[in-house]
C-alpha cells in the first residue's frame, strides 16, 4: 500500500471513530438529561425540599469531586497536547495524574455514598435517594468506563508516541472530558440548587 493511500486510509478511519465517539456521546447525552430531567421535575414538584425529614446534602465532598474532575481535564489537555508534541515524558507525568484524579473521584463518591448511608439515606429510602444514587452510580460506571480506557493506553504509552494512537487520546479525552461536564450539571442541579 502506498503512503498516500495509507494517509487516507488513516483519515477515513479517524472520521468514522470521530463520528462514533460524537454519537455514543449524544447516546450518554439523552441517557443523562433523561435522569436529570426527572430529578428536576421531582425537585420543582415537591413543596419542600429537601424532602420532609431528610437533611439537605453536605456540599463538602461533592466540591472535592469537582475540583478533582475539574483537574483531572485540564491534566487530560495538557497530556493530549504534550503527547500530540511528543513531549513523552510530560505526556506520562499529566497521564499518571488524571489517571490518579480519576481514581480520587471514584474515592470521593464512595465517601460521598458512604455518608449517604450514615445520613440514613438508602437506595430503598424513597424517591430522593432513589434519584440521587442512580444519577451518581450511572456517573460513577461511566467514570469506571473512561478509567479503563485510560488503562488500555499504558502499555502503548510506555512504549512511546504513535501517531495510530492520536485518535485513541482524541477520542477518550472527548469522553473525559465530556464527564466532567456531565458530573459539573449534576453538581449545580442537585447539591447547588
Amino acid at each position: 500500500m502506498s503512503q498516500v493511500a495509507e494517509l487516507k486510509h488513516f483519515e477515513g478511519k479517524k472520521v468514522v471513530s470521530s463520528i462514533g465517539m460524537i454519537v455514543l456521546l449524544i447516546s450518554f447525552t439523552m441517557l443523562f438529561a433523561t435522569l436529570l430531567l426527572g430529578y428536576i421535575v421531582f425537585r420543582m414538584t415537591s413543596e419542600v425540599w429537601p424532602p420532609m425529614g431528610i437533611q439537605r446534602i453536605s456540599l463538602v465532598l461533592p466540591t472535592i469531586s469537582t475540583i478533582v474532575i475539574a483537574l483531572s481535564s485540564y491534566t487530560y489537555f495538557m497530556f493530549e497536547k504534550a503527547y500530540k508534541s511528543k513531549d513523552l515524558k510530560m505526556a506520562k507525568l499529566n497521564f499518571a495524574l488524571t489517571f490518579l484524579a480519576g481514581l480520587g473521584f471514584m474515592a470521593t463518591q464512595f465517601t460521598l455514598w458512604q455518608s449517604m448511608k450514615n445520613q440514613g439515606l438508602y437506595v430503598t429510602g424513597g424517591i430522593f435517594p432513589s434519584m440521587f444514587y442512580a444519577l451518581t452510580w450511572v456517573h460513577a460506571a461511566h467514570i469506571v468506563m473512561a478509567i479503563l480506557a485510560l488503562a488500555l493506553m499504558i502499555p502503548s504509552l510506555v512504549k512511546g508516541y504513535s501517531e495510530s494512537k492520536e485518535l485513541w487520546t482524541e477520542n477518550i479525552g472527548k469522553f473525559w472530558h465530556f464527564l466532567g461536564i456531565v458530573w459539573f450539571v449534576m453538581y449545580i442541579i442537585m447539591f447547588v440548587f
